[in-house]
């Protein structure tokens, strides 16, 4: 097993960087004092990224009344936090695609983890998290599987027989509990390392490394709640596939903690499939 262990450790090694751009926007973004115009030459040291966030901000996901020409129209009009964190994700999935023979369907996977994504974002907004911070929800829902994105390149074999354990009859154990007796890591702790390499904020990294296992307190705990019950809820609307269908339990600790129940999620969560197709311009 320790084997294995070093061999995904070794892996996490081989995993792309994220480009200089990408950390100099987290880094203007992240200081209060900057400007629109700061992000604006940032972001425009790469001219395909650029691109890519003005097709972004005038998708249906959005919603704008009148067309954005420039990348500086967008950030005054979606503010500093939302345009790094459409530069972020773009950056990220281009940098995830799943490769190898494996059971794990690419779309199905991507369908998932975009319903977590959007779950995440409504349930934020639907505790009236304010708007410049509800898009970092859609990220931690994104991203929450990355882990399993390694596992599925370069561990294919061992992918398939954690997918065929948690796929006999819906009992027995979790999927943290089978990927640590296949692989000796989960994908949680994969994701976490991954995110560090991509110095991922404390708030994704949570997200990314606790959905399975929420935290209950700190100023990150929301984010891994949020997307344990995203997660949760996408599985058991059946949105994409993200390699096992069993449904677990939110724990109870978090539906204190987030005074929610399970009536009031559904009524937050309504509209879920409109807001999906919305947002499928994250895939392209």
């Amino acid at each position: 097993m320790k084997q294995i262990v070093d061999k995904v450790k070794d892996s996490i090694d081989r995993m792309p960087t994220l480009s200089p751009v990408i950390h100099k926007i987290n880094e203007v973004a992240n200081n209060v004092k900057s400007s629109a115009q700061e992000l604006t030459d940032v972001i425009q040291l790469d001219p395909v990224l650029t691109a890519k966030v003005i097709r972004m901000v005038n998708s249906a996901y959005f919603g704008l009344s009148q067309e954005i020409k420039s990348l500086k129209q967008a950030v005054v009009m979606l503010g500093i936090n939302t345009i790094k964190n459409v530069a972020l994700s773009s950056a990220m999935l281009g940098k995830l695609a799943l490769k190898g023979n494996t059971a794990l369907d690419e779309q199905g996977f991507w369908k998932h983890s975009l319903g977590v994504a959007v779950a995440s974002k409504m349930l934020a907004r639907g505790r009236g998290i304010d708007d410049n911070q509800v898009e970092e929800y859609f990220i931690a829902g994104l991203i929450h599987d990355i882990g399993k994105v390694l596992i599925n390149n370069f561990f294919p074999e061992q992918m398939n027989a954690i997918m065929e354990r948690l796929g006999d009859d819906g009992n027995g154990d979790d999927i943290l509990t089978v990927e640590k007796k296949v692989l000796g890591l989960t994908h949680e702790e994969i994701g976490i390392a991954i995110g560090k390499k991509w110095r991922f904020s404390n708030s994704l990294l949570y997200a990314v490394g606790r959905h399975h296992q929420p935290l209950m307190e700190g100023p990150s705990a929301l984010y891994s709640m949020m997307v344990c019950v995203a997660d949760t809820f996408a599985k058991s609307m059946a949105i994409g596939f993200s390699g096992n269908s069993r449904v677990e339990p939110v724990p109870e600790a978090v539906w204190q903690a987030l005074e929610y129940d399970e009536a009031r999620v559904l009524e937050i969560l309504s509209g879920i499939n409109e807001e999906i197709e919305k947002a499928v311009v994250f895939l392209t």
